[in-house]
C-alpha cells in the first residue's frame, strides 16, 4: 500500500491544535479532535472598502489595491465627470481635475504616473492626458479616436486596444511611447468594452461585445494579437486588471449585471469569489492576487468600492464521505 510520504516525500504532521498555514492542500494530524484537516483555497474574497466621493459610471481606473486612481465617468443628471479620486487602502481623496471631462476612456499606469485616453466628451475622442500624482497635462492624441477601450501597461509604455469610434467597434490598437501613439497589430475580433491587463508587451485583452457579448481573450506580444482561453460567462464593461499570466477579470453585463470573478492562468479561466455587488462599466486596478473594484453601474451610478484578496483559506476536516 503506497504511503502518504512515498507519495509526497514527508510525514504528515501531528498537531493538538490547528496551525496556521497558507499551503493549499497541506494535510495535517490534529490529536485533540482525533481528526486528519487539510487547508482549501475559497477561490478568494471580497470585501468592501471605502466609498468614492463622486458615484460614477464609465470611469477608467489604473494603480494598486492600496495606491489606486479612479479618474473620468459620468453621472446621471450631472453628465460629464473630470474629477480625479487616489485610495489609500482604505479612503477615497480628491485628486487633480483632468483636463477635460469624459465617460467610456481607458486608463494606464499607476497612481503617481497615471494614463487616460479616448472616451467621449461631446462626442468620441481621441486626447490623452498624463497624471503626475497632482496634475493632469496633455499627452499624444490617438491616431483613432474611440471609447470603451481595453487599456494595459504604464504612461510611457502603454497600450489601447479595441472600443468603438462613434460609429463601429474597432480591433485598432495602439502602442503609447510617453508622448507619441502608433499602430500596433490589430486585435482578431473587433469589440468595445473589453477590459485589459498587463504590459504594452505582454498584455491580455478580455469580453466585450462584437455585436454580441463575447468571453473571447487575446494575448499581445508587443506585435500580434494570438487567442487564448474563453471566459467562462461572456460580458461587457467588465473590470480587469493583473498580468498576462494571471489576470482577473469581474463584473460587467451579460444582459444583465453580473457579480461573477474569473481568474487567468494565461490558458484558461477559473471561477472564484463573486463580487458583494452586480454592477458594470466599472473601474479597475490591483492584480490578481489583490484587486480593486469601483464604481459603475448596478442601474444607477456607484460609489461602491471592493477589494479582492487570493488565496484566502479554510481549514477542512477530511472525511471518508
Amino acid at each position: 500500500m503506497t504511503t502518504y510520504k512515498q507519495i509526497f516525500g514527508k510525514y504528515v504532521k501531528n498537531y493538538s491544535s490547528d496551525p496556521s498555514s497558507d499551503i493549499e492542500g497541506q494535510i495535517w494530524y490534529n490529536s485533540t479532535s482525533g481528526t486528519f484537516k487539510t487547508n482549501l483555497n475559497l477561490g478568494g474574497v471580497w470585501a468592501s472598502g471605502g466609498n468614492m466621493g463622486t458615484a460614477r459610471r464609465l470611469l477608467a481606473g489604473c494603480g494598486t489595491q492600496t495606491a489606486g486612481l479612479g479618474f473620468g465617468g459620468y453621472t446621471d443628471g450631472t453628465g460629464n465627470r473630470n474629477s480625479t479620486e487616489e485610495y489609500d487602502g482604505s479612503a477615497w481623496s480628491a485628486g487633480g481635475n483632468l483636463t477635460t471631462a469624459r465617460y467610456g476612456l481607458g486608463g494606464a499606469g499607476t497612481q503617481t504616473v497615471g494614463l487616460a485616453f479616448g472616451g467621449v466628451i461631446t462626442t468620441t475622442n481621441n486626447t490623452t492626458e498624463e497624471y503626475n500624482g497632482s496634475t493632469w497635462t496633455a499627452g499624444g492624441n490617438l491616431s483613432t479616436a474611440r471609447q470603451q477601450i481595453a487599456g494595459a501597461g504604464t504612461q510611457t509604455v502603454g497600450l489601447a486596444a479595441g472600443g468603438n469610434t462613434g460609429t463601429a467597434v474597432t480591433a485598432a490598437t495602439e502602442e503609447y511611447d510617453g508622448s507619441t501613439w502608433t499602430a500596433g497589430g490589430n486585435l482578431a475580433t473587433a469589440r468595445q468594452g473589453p477590459a485589459g491587463a498587463g504590459t504594452q508587451t505582454v498584455a491580455v485583452a478580455f469580453g466585450g461585445q462584437t455585436p454580441t457579448v463575447t468571453g473571447a481573450t487575446e494575448e499581445y506580444d508587443g506585435s500580434a494579437w494570438t487567442v487564448g482561453g474563453t471566459m467562462i460567462t461572456a460580458r461587457v464593461n467588465l473590470g480587469g486588471c493583473g498580468t498576462q499570466t494571471a489576470g482577473l477579470g469581474f463584473g460587467g453585463d451579460t444582459g444583465a449585471h453580473v457579480t461573477n470573478t474569473e481568474g487567468y492562468n494565461g490558458t484558461s479561466w477559473t471561477a472564484l469569489a463573486s463580487l458583494a455587488t452586480a454592477r458594470s462599466t466599472l473601474g479597475s486596478a490591483g492584480t490578481q492576487t489583490e484587486g480593486l473594484a469601483f464604481g459603475g453601474t448596478t442601474g444607477s451610478p456607484s460609489a461602491l468600492t471592493e477589494e479582492f484578496t487570493n488565496p484566502t483559506f479554510s481549514t477542512k476536516t477530511i472525511t471518508t464521505s
